[in-house]
């Protein structure tokens, strides 16, 4: 009987206007699934989830299969090739999922199902040029043809990105492309081995200890040195690497494989799992005694663990309130099931000290995959985890795909974080990705956060989440040598018993107008209160943190006497300055204003762009306290693997005083000494032209303030800020979520924002001069599909330049389709090439 197979084959799409979303399909039409006969030698061993190989017109391509049949409509079919792996790469709810992602967030099908993959497994395909023997000599030819064709006839066939290298890469691309069409060239494809492959090594046993008349039959020294070293350690009874040897006896592989040749060794190869935990020891932790906050929590957890009923909670719960601690027993509880759990992180700078918290609850049932590990050391975490062989996972976004076989949990901490969306294609969110693959998982889901998201909260108030809240801050121990240090939340890391939770205030939060610093005469970054602070933490032998509260290159205009920001009459967004025209632009609607030379609010002629960076921030505190120990931590300084435990553990080990950094030291981590934190400025990320400023901007002080005071050493936060009235700091500065929702949801409400809407985001890259006009060209076409479909809940903001609006040399503007079903618009829309879309957008830059 013959069998076919659906195949999502690795390839661009080759008809560019295509329909987003074709609801007939019962998926996305971006799913570009080809059908194949199965060849006899298959059938049988075939299965969806098997990576394959095909054929695709002249080119030999890597594919993934969908899905089996026994009938199909279509004629000529062709056989597929061969497996590119024996098990199949991924699973059914795996498949499920990508094609749900592929659906919501308008992404091919194959890019989908590659966030799947560990970095390496899928094969490349790579473009090869050679000459063509039948073709005539070249006759009068350009120099860059002739240039080429020296080259081939010199070097023989090679791949068409090696003759590209070079300054003239447009010229010799073109000339290539003459050539093929002349015949005096031919391209073709060739599909390469996968760059992910297990690592093999060699090892060496005795076959028999070595006697005396064979040792003096040797006459190779070097052969004679390898006996001896194999004698004296062992070799009889267990085997030893062989470059150990090697290097130990002098020898190379030709000693060894003489001597295996005359039976006196035996050279076995095994697999060398590559463990990015290698070489950790990591201690017992003994649970502690729950509050009876926390115990209620749990109650209402564990119920649904041991069940088995999928439920999604959000845990809101204030920093230290021991949300951790309420992760682990879930996770204790699913492996009690006999169930696996997934732990995501939003920043990698947190998986060091979350490993160790997991790591000692649960010894060699933890692993980690993130992008900073090797990409040897992720594919075999995949093919560990995909065979069931591991209980727990953490990592960052890419771990929301890890392919456990048993998945009974899946914990995000700090869901509100934009890091937990995707900046490329697939743009796609770990939250919602996470409620979905728990859905097919049959999972339960704790979303984590002492500042939830508002959309989060809305669902758990409507009740599509379970709200669970713990109000309390718990003390942490504090050792006086060497402090224990935690992912925040929870009992100490060092191993101790269960004793009574002690509770500790949350910080006093002090906000300093730096407009009256200024009128007192100090222009410097810091203000006095913070300079006093600082000098009391460090004569104390404490630490300090101090926080920047920005974005790269954000940037606004205000006044700095009166605190004024220029604003759009018509959007009320912050307007930015352009320094290439001179204007200052909205980057919303698109109008433009003057720059003025006067405040509009107070005639102050000091109204001119405002922001710091940590260098600046690290070299005053080395001016102000040239003996403090700094250190910073930002993505300047944590591109190296291991970087951003090396800080940490420094900073832990008290060999800083003053930790100076952005985001990443915002969340999460629980610092013992750490009794004071300064935010330098509050107001950057206040003031960009996003909707979601004063949220981001509430969650990031909120977070940074609860670093202070999380030990018996308590603590105290400055804010440092020239808009010292604004909602979102008063409410980050009392510590006080509900003080921030309500005023916020009525805002959102009133101008239709989510989560009172959805939105998606077109947005246009282009060098190209006509990028304006294309933008309006579309703008114009979708005003009138909106018409068409009768969609007057639908409304679009732009066209306008992105607040980004050039980015590696191409100019940016976007589009937002706003309503509640925004999707609807665009399921039968053909987009023009070159625009991204991104559904749910976290940020609007």
């Amino acid at each position: 009987m013959d069998m076919f197979a659906e195949i999502v084959v690795n390839a661009p799409l080759r008809r560019r206007r295509v329909p987003i979303l074709n609801r007939t399909e019962g998926f996305s039409s971006l799913s570009q699934t080809f059908t194949y006969k199965i060849p006899l030698h298959l059938q049988g061993r075939l299965e969806p989830g098997h990576l394959v190989t095909v054929p695709f017109g002249a080119r030999k391509l890597q594919g993934i299969v969908l899905a089996l049949s026994e009938q199909t409509t279509v004629e000529r079919l062709k056989d597929l090739y061969d497996l590119s792996e024996p098990k199949p790469a991924l699973s059914l709810a795996q498949l499920a999922l990508a094609q749900w992602m592929s659906g919501y967030y308008l992404a091919p099908l194959i890019e989908c199902m590659e966030q799947m993959f560990p970095p390496g497994l899928e094969a490349e395909v790579e473009t090869r040029i050679a000459l063509n023997p039948d073709a005539r000599p070249l006759v009068n030819a350009r120099e860059a043809h002739q240039l080429i064709v020296d080259r081939l006839r010199r070097d023989g066939p090679m791949a068409q990105e090696e003759l590209l290298s070079g300054d003239r890469k447009e010229d010799i691309k073109r000339a290539i492309d003459a050539l093929v069409r002349r015949g005096v060239v031919v391209r073709h494809s060739e599909l390469l081995p996968p760059r992910a492959r297990e690592k093999r090594e060699r090892s060496v046993m005795l076959v028999a200890e070595p006697s005396a008349e064979v040792m003096a039959s040797l006459r190779a020294p070097r052969q004679k040195a390898v006996l001896d070293f194999l004698t004296e350690h062992g070799g009889l009874q267990v085997a030893i690497p062989a470059r150990e040897v090697q290097a130990a006896a002098g020898a190379d592989a030709a000693t060894l494989k003489a001597l295996a040749k005359n039976n006196l060794i035996r050279i076995v190869e095994h697999v060398v799992w590559r463990d990015p935990l290698k070489g950790r020891n990591y201690g017992r932790a003994v649970p502690p005694t729950l509050t009876p906050e926390q115990q209620q929590v749990w109650d209402a957890i564990q119920q649904n663990i041991v069940s088995g009923s999928p439920d999604t909670y959000l845990l809101f719960g204030v920093t230290g309130s021991g949300k951790t601690e309420i992760y682990l027993r879930a996770v204790s509880e699913a492996l009690a099931q006999g169930r696996q759990a997934i732990v995501l992180v939003p920043e990698i700078a947190l998986t060091p000290q979350t490993i160790r918290r997991f790591a000692e609850r649960f010894p060699a049932q933890v692993t980690v995959t993130h992008s900073k590990i090797s990409e040897g050391e992720r594919y075999d975490q995949w093919r560990r985890i995909r065979a069931g062989e591991v209980g727990v996972v953490i990592g960052s976004r890419s771990a929301v795909f890890a392919p456990l076989p048993r998945l009974g949990l899946i914990v995000m901490d700090e869901e509100h974080e934009p890091t937990y969306k995707q900046e490329h294609s697939p743009f796609y969110h770990v939250r919602d990705v996470a409620l979905r693959y728990a859905q097919l998982a049959r999972a339960v889901v704790i979303l984590g956060s002492a500042t939830p998201s508002l959309e989060s909260m809305s669902k758990a108030k409507r009740g599509e989440y379970r709200l669970l809240e713990l109000t309390q801050r718990i003390a942490g121990a504090v050792a006086t040598t060497q402090p224990a240090v935690s992912i925040a939340d929870g009992s100490p890391m060092e191993p101790s018993g269960p004793s009574a939770p002690a509770f500790l205030r949350l910080p006093p939060v002090q906000i300093v107008d730096m407009r009256v610093e200024l009128k007192a005469g100090n222009s410097s970054i810091f203000s006095r209160d913070l300079r006093h602070a600082l000098t009391a933490t460090l004569d104390a032998h404490e630490q300090a943190i101090l926080f920047l509260n920005r974005r790269g290159t954000a940037t606004f205009v205000m006044c700095r006497d009166c605190g004024f920001v220029l604003r759009c009459r018509r959007c009320d967004n912050p307007l930015t300055y352009h320094a290439d025209q001179g204007d200052l632009v909205c980057h919303h609607c698109n109008r433009r204003y003057q720059q003025p030379m006067l405040c509009p609010n107070c005639a102050s002629t000091r109204i001119k762009q405002f922001g710091a960076g940590t260098q600046r921030v690290e070299e005053m505190v080395r001016q102000l306290f040239p003996a403090a120990r700094t250190l910073r931590w930002d993505r300047d300084v944590t591109g190296a693997k291991g970087a951003h435990e090396q800080i940490l553990r420094q900073f832990t080990a008290h060999e800083a005083d003053v930790l100076i950094g952005t985001q990443m030291i915002a969340k999460g981590l629980d610092l013992p000494m750490v009794t004071l934190v300064g935010v330098v400025s509050a107001d950057t990320t206040l003031h960009l032209p996003d909707f979601r400023s004063s949220e981001r901007t509430f969650q990031l002080l909120t977070q940074v303030a609860g670093r202070a005071g999380r030990s018996r050493f308590m603590g105290r936060v400055i804010f440092q800020t020239y808009t010292p009235d604004h909602p979102a700091l008063l409410a980050a500065a009392e510590h006080n979520y509900a003080m921030f929702y309500a005023p916020e949801m009525e805002f959102r409400q009133r101008l239709n924002y989510p989560p009172y809407s959805q939105l998606i985001r077109l947005v246009i890259a282009s060098s190209g001069r006509r990028i304006e006009q294309e933008a309006e060209a579309v703008h114009r076409r979708l005003q009138e599909h909106i018409r068409q479909i009768g969609a007057s809940d639908l409304d679009l903001i732009g066209p306008a330049p992105c607040f980004v609006h050039k980015l590696r040399g191409a100019h940016r503007w976007h589009i937002i389709v706003r309503g509640q079903r925004p999707h609807d618009l665009l399921k039968d829309f053909d987009l023009p090439p070159g625009w991204r879309v991104d559904v749910d957008p976290v940020n609007l830059l």
